[in-house]
């Protein structure tokens, strides 16, 4: 059975927890491998918190300026905790080479670990965007609807060097402690035959994110979606699905083979999440 993470006042990642959900104390953790860059904003901000540097009362004047908050740069504590538990959550989980994050993915579930509303998140997303601290990618498309506050948040958020600098790391380190996992990525793409590049890696980042939260949406037991395709034969359900991934790959131009055979095993594979993947044996005949 499940167990639920009870709401926590502070953000913590899996390895500092222990199986009943207590913060395990520092030496005493197996620490997961990160990136050198990721371990080391974690740290900081588990060590000495996000407001180690001058600049943030410049930053929330920006707020000011756009109409985000009253005219005073104070947080209260809530929102000011909520803050930095996102940052802690971003730190942790960003890409060390591009800086990107699943907004998606923070908003559901950062949310339930600390018992805040994707709404209450959303709205400081918003706020680090119009601060300077992330910026939304060109292939990042659209995410979490907030109503309350209307407007839709972009599924891919990145951290600008702004972000790094407000916890300590200047740009000559940032790019520093960047090309030493460029180096990294290098290595370990030409063991499979493959060039590792940046920004690639970004748009393909971009398209998991929404495929992502397209599976998210559609594998759940009580999606209409997964109901209506189980009423659907094997093929049909198969092309259907084929059919309408044709369509968001040409809509949003994005540089994946369309070719048959790769958008069949795509569809395939997004059926086999909801558990109404098609057989090979079922597969239709060839026409001679």
């Amino acid at each position: 059975m499940k167990t639920t993470l009870p709401p926590l006042n502070t953000w913590h990642p899996q390895e500092s927890l222990s199986s009943e959900f207590e913060v395990i104390p520092l030496r005493d953790r197996k620490k997961k491998h990160i990136p050198t860059l990721n371990r080391k904003i974690f740290n900081t901000l588990e060590k000495h918190g996000a407001w180690i540097n001058s600049q943030w009362p410049f930053l929330v004047h920006k707020l000011v300026e756009v109409g985000m908050r009253k005219r005073n740069l104070s947080f209260k504590e809530v929102h000011k905790r909520n803050i930095e538990n996102t940052l802690r959550w971003i730190a942790y989980h960003s890409d060390t080479v591009t800086g990107c994050i699943n907004v998606t993915h923070l908003c559901i579930e950062i949310g339930k670990e600390i018992g805040v509303s994707s709404s209450t998140i959303s709205v400081i997303m918003k706020e680090l965007v119009i601060m300077g601290l992330l910026y939304e990618p060109e292939q990042s498309g659209q995410s979490i609807q907030d109503i309350l506050h209307d407007g839709r948040l972009p599924r891919t958020l990145c951290t600008t060097p702004l972000f790094y600098e407000m916890l300590g790391i200047k740009n000559d380190e940032l790019d520093r402690l960047r090309s030493i996992e460029i180096k990294r990525r290098e290595i370990e793409y030409a063991k499979r035959k493959e060039k590792y590049d940046a920004d690639i890696a970004l748009k393909t980042y971009c398209h998991s994110n929404i495929l992502r939260v397209w599976e998210y949406r559609h594998t759940q037991s009580t999606s209409s979606y997964k109901i209506k395709l189980a009423d659907m034969e094997p093929m049909t359900r198969l092309a259907y699905i084929s059919r309408k991934l044709l369509e968001r790959i040409k809509a949003k131009e994005w540089p994946i083979s369309t070719e048959k055979e790769h958008i069949t095993k795509m569809a395939n594979n997004l059926l086999r999440r909801m558990g109404l993947s098609v057989k090979r044996s079922e597969f239709a005949p060839p026409i001679t």
